[in-house]
């Protein structure tokens, strides 16, 4: 069924269906060798879970909302000063 498949669609499902499947299993091992060692990592735990984190990266949607654009120094009003609060007069 896949040779019949263009290659934009057969990239699209690997990623949607497969790589999440594969970062799984690459977390799932990496946390048991860690909890075989008594919960130290070893050197092959570390690189499965990040070999697994950086699958689920490429698989999660990207949401460029979500991210706030960065805001330069001289249009921040943070930066200038506040002008002073008076304090209320009594009776006004």
């Amino acid at each position: 069924m896949l040779v019949l498949l263009s290659s934009p669609v057969r990239r699209w499902l690997l990623a949607t269906l497969l790589l999440p499947v594969i970062a799984f299993a690459l977390s799932k091992l990496g946390l048991y060798l860690q909890r075989r060692n008594g919960g130290a990592p070893t050197t092959v735990s570390r690189a499965l879970l990040s070999i697994s984190t950086f699958t689920r990266r490429l698989s999660s949607p990207r949401n460029n909302d979500a991210e706030p654009e960065p805001v330069l120094p001289s249009s921040s009003p943070a930066t200038s000063p506040a002008p002073p609060i008076e304090p209320a007069q009594p009776g006004q």
